[in-house]
C-alpha cells in the first residue's frame, strides 16, 4: 500500500474530463465576455478539456445560446445540451441584475443532470470581475485536483524488458505506455537491462506536453560515438494557451532522441 500511495503521489491520479462553459442571461448586457474568459482560466489552470461558448456555438450551428435560454437555468435541460455538445459537465454561467451584476454558477453532470457545485456572487454596477476573481470563482466551483497539471513522459526504445525507473521508483519494464506527472516538475528518468549500458536523464516535464526519448541501450563495453556522449537539448517552443515556453533534457554517456509534442 505504502508503494502506491507512494507511485500515485508521483503520477497524480485524476483523469481527463471535457468541461463545456455555457451562459444564461436575464436581460444583462454587461460582462459580454465573462464565459469565455472563465474558459480560458480552465484551459489554462487545468487538464482539463475545454469547450468554450463559441466553440459551442460552431458545434451546435449558432444554437447553443438558445438552447441554454430554453432550458431557464433546468439542469437536466442543460445536461442534454451537454450531451450534444459530446462533453462530461456543463459549467453554466447566469447572468442576472439587482443592480448589482449577479453571477451565479452551476456545475452539471451530462450523464444525469446532477448539480455538483454552485456558488454566487454579486459584482458591483459598473464594475467587471478581473482575472483572480473569475479564478476564485472557478477554484470553488471546481474539484481542487483539477487545478492539478499533468505532462506525460513516453520512453520508446526497441530493447524489450528494460526497467523503466523515475525519481528511483520503479514504474515499469519495456514496451511501456505512457507516463503522466504532475507538471511543471523535474524527474529523474533511468532506464536499465542487464548486459546493457544504462540510460539516465533528467527531464523537466511540462503540463499538458509529451517528453519523448529513445534511449539506445548498447551492449556494456561498447564505446558510443563521440556524438553520442554527454549532451543537452534545450527545446523551445510555443504552448498551446499561446505563452513560450522551455524545457531542457540532460543525458549521461548515452544517446536518445529527444521530442517534445505540445497538445492541439
Amino acid at each position: 500500500m505504502t508503494i502506491l500511495l507512494a507511485v500515485l503521489a508521483l503520477f497524480g491520479s485524476g483523469t481527463h474530463r471535457t468541461v463545456a462553459v455555457l451562459e444564461y442571461r436575464a436581460g444583462v448586457i454587461s460582462g459580454h465576455d465573462l464565459s469565455e474568459r472563465m474558459a480560458a482560466i480552465l484551459q489554462v489552470e487545468t487538464s482539463l478539456r475545454v469547450v468554450g461558448p463559441q466553440e459551442a456555438r460552431r458545434r451546435l450551428g449558432g444554437r447553443s445560446d438558445a438552447m441554454v435560454a430554453k432550458c431557464g437555468g433546468d439542469a437536466v435541460c442543460v445536461a442534454d445540451v451537454g450531451l450534444k455538445l459530446g462533453v462530461d459537465e456543463v459549467v453554466l454561467v447566469g447572468l442576472s441584475q439587482l443592480g448589482d451584476l449577479i453571477v451565479a454558477m452551476q456545475r452539471i453532470r451530462v450523464e444525469d443532470g446532477q448539480v455538483e457545485g454552485r456558488i454566487a456572487e454579486s459584482v458591483a454596477a459598473g464594475h467587471e470581475p478581473n482575472r483572480a476573481a473569475l479564478l476564485d470563482y472557478l477554484r470553488r466551483l471546481m474539484p481542487p485536483e483539477d487545478f492539478l497539471r499533468y505532462g506525460t513522459i513516453r520512453v520508446r526504445t526497441p530493447v524489450e524488458g528494460a526497467t523503466v525507473m523515475v525519481d528511483g521508483k520503479r514504474v515499469g519494464l519495456t514496451p511501456l505506455g505512457d507516463l503522466r506527472v504532475l507538471a511543471p516538475k523535474k524527474v529523474a528518468l533511468r532506464v536499465e537491462k542487464s548486459g546493457l549500458v544504462a540510460f539516465q536523464a533528467r527531464l523537466e516535464v511540462l503540463p499538458d506536453a509529451i517528453a519523448e526519448v529513445a534511449p539506445e541501450l548498447p551492449p556494456e563495453g561498447e564505446r558510443a560515438a563521440w556524438y553520442k556522449r554527454w549532451w543537452v537539448w534545450a527545446i523551445v517552443g510555443a504552448a498551446a494557451a499561446g505563452g513560450a515556453t522551455a524545457w531542457a533534457l540532460t543525458r549521461t554517456d548515452n544517446t536518445a532522441d529527444v521530442v517534445l509534442h505540445y497538445p492541439h
